[in-house]
């Protein structure tokens, strides 16, 4: 039974309410831990790029001569240790520790004498400040940079070569100030690249409209500047679902004021507005109809005869047997409303009236409606993360039916109670499979959500209380 719209109507009944803003339908905070976790990761990054910078040449005049230092090269590099710091006007690093040594080709020309060699300098315990606020341009975040400071605080320059001593004390102490100074200046040079080039460039790339299938976007805007305080970050956000430019959604939203668990690194706050927006513009734009038959789902295929002696459709229905003897009965079903997702205290509530047709298979050449049900059903669904992705487990599922016309005689209890049964084990089995499944979640630079975080569901919207992981 696989059918792109059979897939997308589960696919939205199950997971829109998990998915990732007037007031924002969305909130985002990233607490300290969070912060150090992801400081932590940059570390590597940094491990990695710094001896590939490629720091160019100075020429460096002093009375009675100049001093040329060319082809400098980061020859080993420890990277210091970051203390992060939280404030209202945004981020603060301060570093201790580390060290490099750079070594450099120099000429040097005092009045007639002219002669080359070369230097290794070491610096050690490198005290970096560096701070930086964080803004929203064009609905997403930029960060500034406010200020950055370096000082060395142990340096030595070793020199060889052809340079006689008497000649290398002239300019040692210049040289080593110069060093010092390129040090410096590379070093706040490199974490404004990586801030305000890569850092900013990469999140002006992000698109404000995400591809989620089937011409469903998500299309976000960052309402506010980021919220700073000594403990934590706080981003809202506004989500607006479309479909083909358009948008359905009636749904209120509902504060998201829910409490957060302070050990984690971070929470994400989802107002119940998204998963119902998301249903509703669905059920206004695209055809969710599924049809069941004895060939698409072959475990049903005796209840599905209009002749038999016990346990089948035609069973229930005289007239059916009589008018479409020995044929199968195909069986349509299709949302009569919007499904709604109601997030309570711990339980995730999907309610939805589902109109069931029954006609002669195959319907292309029976298209006439035997009989219509209603079906009012309500599931309750427990999500959590597992093998890092988005799994569920299914709580209870109810199934209440109703004839609303029948062309092949009456309807009785016996039928809708038997009905109910089976129809409740068939949704049962298959949405346990998918859920099972589950969603992969996002991986970005080997980093993801870890198994650790909770999904925890109150009135009219869900914490996701975060934990990260480093994926090898």
């Amino acid at each position: 039974m696989s059918s792109p719209p059979l897939l997308l109507f589960l696919l939205l009944l199950i997971y829109s309410p998990f998915l990732t803003s007037t007031p924002s339908n969305l909130k985002t905070r990233l607490n300290k831990e969070g912060f150090y976790f992801l400081s932590k990761n940059a570390r590597k990054v940094i491990d990695k790029e710094i001896p590939e910078i490629e720091i160019p040449d100075i020429k460096i005049p002093f009375d009675g001569g100049w001093v040329g230092v060319a082809d400098i090269n980061i020859k080993k590099f420890l990277t210091p240790d970051f203390d992060l710091t939280l404030s209202p006007a945004g981020l603060h690093w301060d570093s201790t520790g580390g060290g490099l040594k750079i070594g450099a080709d120099i000429a040097v020309k005092y009045g007639i004498f002219y002669q080359t060699g070369w230097f290794v300098a070491t610096a050690g315990d490198l005290r970096l400040s560096l701070s930086a606020s964080v803004s929203t341009l064009d609905g997403r975040p930029q960060f500034a940079i406010a200020n950055c400071a370096m000082n060395i605080r142990h340096f030595d320059l070793q020199i060889g070569g052809g340079v006689v001593m008497w000649l290398m004390n002239l300019f040692r102490d210049i040289l080593s100030y110069e060093v010092q100074i390129l040090i410096n200046d590379q070093a706040c040079s490199y974490a404004r690249d990586l801030l305000l080039n890569e850092g900013n460039t990469f999140l002006h790339s992000l698109p404000i409209d995400v591809d989620i299938g089937k011409g469903f976007f998500l299309h976000y805007h960052i309402d506010d500047d980021p919220q700073f305080t000594v403990d934590h970050a706080d981003l809202s956000t506004t989500v607006t679902v479309t479909y083909s430019n358009q948008t359905s959604c009636t749904h209120p939203i509902t504060p998201l004021d829910a409490e957060e668990d302070p050990s984690s690194m971070g929470s994400i706050w989802v107002s119940d507005q998204i998963p119902n927006c998301l249903l509703e513009t669905a059920f206004n734009n695209i055809n969710l109809s599924l049809t069941v038959t004895h060939m698409n789902l072959p475990a049903i295929e005796g209840y599905l005869k209009t002749s038999c002696w016990l346990k089948c459709i035609g069973f229930f229905f005289p007239k059916l047997k009589k008018d479409f003897p020995n044929q199968h009965v195909s069986l349509t079903f299709a949302p009569a409303s919007a499904p709604v997702v109601s997030f309570l205290n711990g339980s995730t509530c999907v309610n939805a009236s589902i109109n069931l047709d029954f006609h002669i298979y195959p319907m292309e050449s029976n298209p006439d409606v035997l009989l219509r049900l209603n079906l009012l059903s309500i599931g309750e669904v427990e999500p959590y993360l597992e093998d890092r992705k988005l799994k569920g487990k299914i709580d209870s599922i109810s199934i209440n039916a109703t004839e609303v016309f029948s062309s092949i005689g009456d309807v009785s209890q016996t039928f809708l109670t038997g009905f109910d049964a089976i129809f409740k084990t068939v949704s049962t089995s298959l949405l346990s499979v998918l859920l099972s499944k589950g969603i992969p979640l996002p991986i970005f630079d080997n980093l993801s959500i870890s198994d650790t975080s909770v999904i925890t569901e109150r009135p009219g919207q869900v914490l996701l209380s975060l934990n990260f992981t480093d994926i090898h």
